[in-house]
């Protein structure tokens, strides 16, 4: 769901009042207060969904991603994935490969849902021969390979709730007026100087 941030209107009665000087400054900060807002905007909304899915923020701010406003396009959005996080994310412990010596493998324990669930035929190994990035899979058979990647909770359905609304709506209330001072200010300042 993009969640859209547009001052074009404002802009226009703003810039009836400016000089020449000032009407070049208001686009670059418009541009820029959109871009600096929605970041703050997908740090709220990460802070929101994350404790109830139990991740942790980051992996939540990378599903969420943002389309940058521009001078000719005066509005940012916000658009959750609709993939699941990897399971990897919610591992407790160590996310090290499991493959123990001796051939023994340690139980993965992964706290999603809010709920811990041990994952008995599952194993943690590397993405990739020679990577240190690991994930969570489990066989599609008796045999060695084929493997299944196992995945956790998405976030597109608390990102669509009226909580995490209202929380980005706030956000966007909160910061937009601050930070189009802050840019316009600095964008005079660079033009006068």
């Amino acid at each position: 769901m993009p969640v859209d941030i547009s001052v074009e209107s404002d802009l226009k009665a703003l810039r009836r009042g400016l000089s020449s000087l000032e009407k070049q400054a208001v686009p670059q900060a418009t541009v820029r207060t959109l871009n600096r807002v929605a970041e703050s905007t997908k740090s709220a909304s990460a802070r929101h969904i994350a404790p109830q899915i139990g991740g942790r923020q980051a992996a939540v701010k990378r599903r969420i991603e943002t389309r940058k406003s521009t001078v000719r396009r005066l509005w940012a959005e916000l658009a959750a994935s609709e993939r699941p996080l990897r399971l990897i994310e919610f591992v407790v412990g160590s996310k090290k490969p499991t493959q123990q010596p001796g051939g023994k493998r340690g139980l993965v324990k992964a706290k999603a849902w809010g709920k811990t669930k041990t994952y008995r035929s599952a194993f943690i190994a590397p993405r990739k021969k020679g990577s240190s990035e690991t994930e969570v899979y489990m066989r599609k058979s008796g045999k060695r390979l084929p493997l299944k990647m196992l995945f956790g909770p998405g976030i597109m359905q608390l990102f669509k709730q009226k909580e995490n609304v209202q929380v980005m709506e706030r956000t966007v209330a909160d910061r937009l007026p601050k930070e189009f001072m802050q840019n316009l200010a600095f964008y005079l300042s660079k033009i006068r100087g």
